[in-house]
């Protein structure tokens, strides 16, 4: 027969006690991943009409961007994150014309020339820094939420694109 070293009990509450520490963990990490997923392209994603189309300048582009809003749990990680110039404005819809200044003389959207382009098609970009592209997507010009200043391109967003 073998001798427990700290007797029965102690040696079974051990081994109980490391059973429940490591399924706690494992549920934690699924957990965890399931809180990040819900935040990923394009399950997340905004569901609105185009509203702005631009024609610009790439001149950064990041893949699996976080965007965040103002509360920690508002963020949003688009598929790829892209910076343009703005070479032209091609079309304003009238509900946004009435929010945002912008002038097509100087290609400059609240007083900047460059915008961000989130986009959650889950195709891969064949894109290069100083390629002129078209875009054209849904622009939330308040400050609160992932989407805020910046162009999405997503399935859920009516006649939204990125041309190059």
């Amino acid at each position: 027969m073998v001798e427990w070293p700290l007797g029965k009990r102690k040696g079974f509450l051990l081994i109980t006690i490391a059973i429940i520490a490591v399924l706690a963990v494992g549920l934690g990490l699924v957990i965890n991943q399931e809180l990040i997923s819900q935040h990923m392209y394009p399950r997340d994603t905004i569901h609105e009409n185009s509203n702005l189309c631009i024609r610009g300048v790439v001149t950064s582009i990041e893949e699996n961007h976080k965007s965040q809003g103002l509360a920690i749990s508002s963020y949003h990680i688009f598929r790829f994150y892209i910076q343009l110039n703005i070479t032209e404005i091609v079309w304003i819809k009238d509900d946004l014309a009435d929010w945002i200044v912008f002038s097509t003389y100087n290609n400059t959207i609240n007083d900047r020339n460059s915008i961000g382009i989130g986009y959650d098609n889950l195709d891969d970009l064949q894109l290069f820094i100083g390629q002129l592209v078209e875009c054209k997507g849904y622009y939330l010009p308040v400050t609160d939420t992932p989407n805020s200043f910046i162009i999405t391109v997503a399935p859920s967003i009516s006649q939204s694109y990125l041309n190059h």
